[in-house]
């Protein structure tokens, strides 16, 4: 059975990923779109809401983060850029569709989007990391190549 669970670890761990990113994608998109609707009661310096949609950033960030790390070791680097990529895109879609829906104010995400778009730079960051990881790979193999055919 051990073998079996070793031979498979890795697509196991893709195929988690993929379900969480998906979960994260729904909570992040739910909550961008709905954030405004619900009735919050802001007082004290915090506010709270008893909405349970309110829980849709604590499902987007926690898959976020679950899915980053699974698909991390499942293929490399490219994963979590995929990952966060998704997760950063839905959550902006979901501002965008409040936003045109009449939901919310243009004025008032400008702090969710500057998160949005430093997401986008980590997961731009995870893909140059991978490059170089290809790379340098590639140069290694060559050299290995290059001292055995000696």
């Amino acid at each position: 059975m051990r073998a079996v669970l070793a031979r498979y670890r890795r697509p196991l761990f893709l195929v988690a990923s993929i379900l969480l990113l998906a979960l994260a994608c729904w909570g992040g998109y739910g909550f961008a779109y709905a954030a405004d609707l619900m009735e919050w009661d802001c007082g004290g310096g915090s506010c709270a809401t008893n909405d349970p949609r309110s829980l849709g950033l604590v499902v987007a960030i926690f898959g976020t983060v679950g899915a980053a790390l699974l698909s991390g070791f499942a293929v490399g680097l490219i994963g979590p850029a995929i990952a966060i990529a998704a997760a950063a895109f839905s959550f902006r879609r979901g501002l965008e569709d409040a936003i045109s829906a009449g939901h919310t104010a243009a004025g008032s995400v400008g702090v969710p989007m500057t998160f949005t778009t430093i997401a986008f730079v980590i997961a731009g960051l995870c893909v140059a990391g991978w490059i170089w990881t290809l790379v340098s790979r590639a140069q290694g193999r060559r050299l290995v190549a290059k001292h055995r055919a000696e």
